[in-house]
């Protein structure tokens, strides 16, 4: 992937090379000017379409350069789609394809974010770093914890944290599967969020912080969503790597379902938590009582994301209102996901539910690991 990711680097950067030095400054193309001409008048074209054609070479040498690599991206993908629109409507007599123009800058733009968000081995972006805070509405939020012998955890997460260990023996793996509404950067009015399903693999892990504070949260190994639109953004302002699956809900009196052929996996429930008294822990559950889960297992505020090569870690809080988990009856559950890691026969320690909780993740906070 790293040869391709290459190729595919130079060639975006030939293509805004050869837009910018042969068909703009060198004026070996003058259809471009035409176009500057048409759109920003004629008295200035030939100085605009120099600047506008300096301007890509730019582009091409930051392409090159790797420096703030996703950053680079989305300014791509927003300027090609953005110059495209406009040439579409005002300008499509002077158009090499006319308004056909526009199915090449789409699959510009899909090379540029295949290239960038699917196969780069190494990004460079402080957008990932979740730079400013987001709001969502929780319609509802399942949880299935499982737990594994802490040898077994111990190498899937990074040198920076520790799992988080019950009884000294008991390390914990999480599934949550939350149904948002109206997610959306906070501060903006409802109407600009979008609903999404998504789905999360995380490890129960603790941090101690530069000011000695130990911190208990999650470590993600796997998010999934059911929108390719949540699995664009998302890729680009965290580090998640989201991907899209199928998700299948469906309830029937006291019976419920999630499922995904996709993801190869499901969950079945009998109980949606109104009557704890009447929910029993999984058999084999380390907990010995719904309190003590609750107590242990329940919702944790913080993630953390390892920037190994910068030895810095990424803290994110979570922020809740009215937090209550109901515990569930699970009867029936299976993750393709979890058989690919190397642990063996996790057991289901907890479930819960939670339904209508305002939900907001503060803006992510960078701090150097103290090795």
């Amino acid at each position: 992937m790293l040869k391709i990711h290459q190729i595919f680097t130079y060639l975006i950067a030939t293509i805004w090379l050869v837009n910018g030095l042969v068909c703009k400054v060198l004026n070996l193309v003058p259809r471009h000017e035409q176009i500057v001409a048409s759109i920003l008048g004629e008295d200035h074209a030939r100085l605009f379409t120099v600047l506008i054609g300096l301007a890509e070479i730019l582009m091409a040498l930051w392409v090159v350069s790797g420096v703030f690599s996703r950053v680079s991206a989305v300014i791509q993908m927003v300027i090609v789609a953005t110059m495209n629109v406009i040439e579409f409507f005002l300008v499509p007599d002077l158009l090499l394809w006319g308004q056909m123009n526009a199915v090449f800058a789409f699959l510009f733009i899909i090379l540029v974010y295949y290239n960038e968000f699917k196969i780069n081995p190494n990004p460079t972006s402080f957008l990932q770093n979740h730079p400013f805070a987001v709001e969502a509405f929780f319609d509802s939020s399942l949880v299935l914890t499982f737990t594994v012998p802490k040898e077994e955890l111990e190498n899937l997460i990074p040198e920076c944290l520790q799992l988080d260990i019950f009884k000294d023996k008991y390390a914990f793996i999480a599934v949550a599967m939350v149904q948002t509404k109206g997610l959306r950067p906070k501060g903006l009015p409802s109407w600009v969020g979008n609903d999404f399903f998504l789905i999360g693999y995380r490890i129960f892990v603790r941090y101690t912080n530069q000011k000695g504070k130990n911190l208990r949260g999650l470590y993600i190994l796997k998010s999934e969503t059911d929108k390719k639109k949540m699995e664009f953004l998302g890729n680009i302002f965290t580090h998640y790597q989201y991907t899209t699956t199928d998700i299948t809900q469906k309830s029937e009196d006291n019976f419920s379902e999630i499922k995904s052929i996709k993801s190869d996996f499901y969950v079945k429930m009998t109980n949606k938590g109104e009557e704890v008294e009447k929910v029993n822990l999984p058999e084999n559950s380390p907990f010995a009582d719904w309190k003590e889960a609750r107590r242990f297992a329940g919702p944790l505020p913080f993630t953390f994301t390892y920037l190994a090569d910068k030895k810095q870690v990424l803290i994110i809080e979570g922020v809740r209102e009215n937090w209550t988990p109901a515990p569930i009856n699970v009867e029936d559950y299976h993750f393709s996901f979890l058989e690919t890691l190397p642990i063996k026969n996790p057991v289901l320690a907890n479930a819960f539910i939670i339904k209508n909780i305002p939900y907001y993740w503060k803006k992510g906070k960078i701090e150097k690991w103290k090795t």
